[in-house]
């Protein structure tokens, strides 16, 4: 029975990296067919207009202050940066390259922290994540890694490396930056300011409204209830269980998850070269989850 809540823990965290996963097929979409500073306030705004009734409810919703407020705003930049720079990278790279990449993210975190915080990182732990970084390059280019210098990095795979440091600095950020508020509370700010920061953006570059059609409507909906207020909540609650270290280790599946989804969207085989990528990353988060169990 004690066991109980880490198994949940380990099944939201699962269904968190499915969620998770469903971002990059749906950024590749939107990237080649809508804009990318639209599509990214549009699902800032419905996410934050969720928050602000869930801090309503909980009785947490009022007005911080101005200078509460610009430390949100601080807090929302790599957060806002990541998902617009997703959206553009969408335009060329495809769904599987960004998963891929995506596992940059820890590897970022672990390094930024070393670098700025000097907290020095296990051996053992900096090793695993380099093994998932080349086991997600591994499933990438299906084995064939020299072609990574042999035109098949399209410009969008370099602006989702790009992301991926605004994400792997974002844990560093909200750490300098929190001040021990509830995270429902950070979120929520983080989104509302958010919203501001691309609705300055928006009246700069591109004031004219882009009214989505509606399986691009459909898609933002999901990526603001699904992939950005359902998965705050399963990595939440899973994180105070086992901790926010082996909570961050799932984002390693998401290479294989996104292969599946290409799978279940019709798309062909991928070739069997991509198994051993897969494997390593498997057991880089086997490992990493012992590290934290220990």
């Amino acid at each position: 029975m004690k066991h109980q809540p880490v198994v949940r823990a380990h099944l939201g965290l699962l269904l968190y990296a499915v969620l998770i996963s469903t971002s990059f097929p749906i950024a590749s979409f939107m990237g080649s067919s809508y804009s990318p500073l639209w599509a990214t306030w549009g699902r800032f705004t419905i996410a934050a207009a969720g928050f602000v009734l869930l801090m309503h409810h909980r009785r947490q919703l009022r007005w911080p202050g101005w200078a509460n407020v610009g430390r949100y705003s601080l807090i929302s930049l790599p957060l806002t940066g990541f998902f617009l720079l997703m959206f553009m990278a969408g335009k060329t790279a495809t769904s599987l390259a960004m998963g891929s990449l995506s596992t940059l993210i820890p590897l970022c975190s672990c390094l930024f922290a070393w670098l700025f915080w000097r907290q020095v990182p296990q051996r053992l732990r900096l090793l695993a994540l380099c093994c998932g970084v080349a086991g997600a390059l591994w499933v990438l280019t299906g084995g064939q890694l020299h072609q990574l210098g042999q035109g098949g990095w399209p410009p969008g795979n370099s602006l989702f490396v790009v992301a991926c440091l605004l994400m792997g600095a974002y844990p560093l950020v909200l750490k300098s930056l929190h001040r021990g508020e509830p995270m429902l509370t950070v979120t929520g700010w983080s989104l509302i300011t958010g919203c501001l920061w691309l609705s300055l953006a928006l009246a700069l570059l591109q004031p004219q409204w882009a009214i989505p059609t509606a399986p691009q409507l459909a898609a933002i909906l999901w990526l603001a209830t699904a992939t950005t207020m359902l998965t705050f909540f399963l990595f939440q609650s899973a994180s105070l269980v086992v901790g926010g270290s082996s909570a961050n280790a799932y984002s390693l599946l998401t290479p294989a998850l996104v292969l599946v989804i290409n799978l279940l969207e019709g798309k062909p085989l991928p070739s069997l070269w991509v198994l051993p990528g897969v494997g390593l990353i498997v057991m880089t988060l086997l490992v990493l989850l012992k590290l934290d169990s220990d």
